[in-house]
């Protein structure tokens, strides 16, 4: 299995889909298999973020009778690309990935299916992306394959007071759903794993990066202020990090070292 990074916001408007397509982008620019898995049900379609809108390919309605791990090569086939990035995704905006309304058993029937599709690609793919909404009920579904947990930390302070609530909750999903179990002898255990922090502000001064480390008790891995690169890719209708430039290029770059030093630690 590959590398399986996650993306959660610790508030909105933090950017953190586009920072999650910018690192897939980034990997396969860097000659590696990655994948990007859209795992928000309430937020907007990464279609019309990656300018995949037009593009015909399955979307998550296309597996809603999903049982058991899919094949991850054969459904990379299937998905819309950007930048060489095949994109699971879902059509429409204000229902779930399924096409089915948010809520109830639409999205515990959807968040069934997760585990089997997040697991085949991985298998697939050297680095797997996943973009999660503020939902401890998503994160609990992929919790055992995620290596690295990213959580987007806004600059302001309420965007610090809801981090400083989020960001314990992912530390406390990680470790209940990796806690140490018998396994057999051939099959590596389960490791460890810390959230990762990315500060996002418009300017951000040094003092509060050590505030945010220390408040937090989390690696802050990256800082990204404003990027105007950024603005003009998205207006163009390309992909985050298409260009290979800008803040958050340097951010998503910074990302995929860590993970692939986490990787060779390991």
């Amino acid at each position: 299995m590959g590398t399986v990074i996650a993306f959660v916001p610790a508030s909105g408007g933090l950017g953190s889909s586009t920072l999650a397509a910018a690192v897939a982008v980034r990997a396969a620019a860097a000659s590696r298999s990655a994948v990007l898995v859209d795992l928000d049900p309430w937020g907007g379609p990464k279609d019309v973020l990656l300018g995949l809108e037009q593009e015909p390919g399955w979307r998550w309605p296309e597996l809603a009778d999903v049982a058991g791990v899919v094949d991850g090569l054969g459904l990379a086939d299937e998905l819309p690309m950007a930048c060489g990035v095949p994109v699971l995704t879902r059509p429409g905006s204000g229902v779930a990935p399924g096409a089915a309304p948010v809520g109830g058993d639409a999205l515990d029937g959807w968040l069934d299916t997760v585990p089997d599709v997040v697991a085949g690609l991985a298998d697939a793919h050297e680095v797997t992306v996943l973009d999660l909404p503020r939902d401890d009920r998503v994160l609990a579904s992929v919790a055992v394959l995620v290596d690295a947990v990213v959580v987007l930390v806004g600059s302001h302070v309420p965007q610090l007071a809801a981090a400083a609530a989020v960001v314990p909750e992912v530390r406390r999903l990680l470790g209940g759903f990796r806690e140490p179990v018998a396994r057999s002898w051939d099959e590596a255990p389960l490791l460890p794993i810390e959230p990762w922090a990315v500060l996002r502000g418009n300017r951000v001064e040094r003092d509060l990066e050590s505030l945010v480390m220390d408040q937090l008790d989390v690696p802050l891995v990256a800082t990204i202020g404003d990027d105007r690169r950024l603005l003009a890719e998205v207006s163009e209708g390309l992909p985050p990090g298409a260009r290979g430039r800008g803040a958050v290029v340097r951010a998503a770059d910074e990302l995929l070292l860590r993970l692939i030093a986490q990787a060779v630690a390991a």
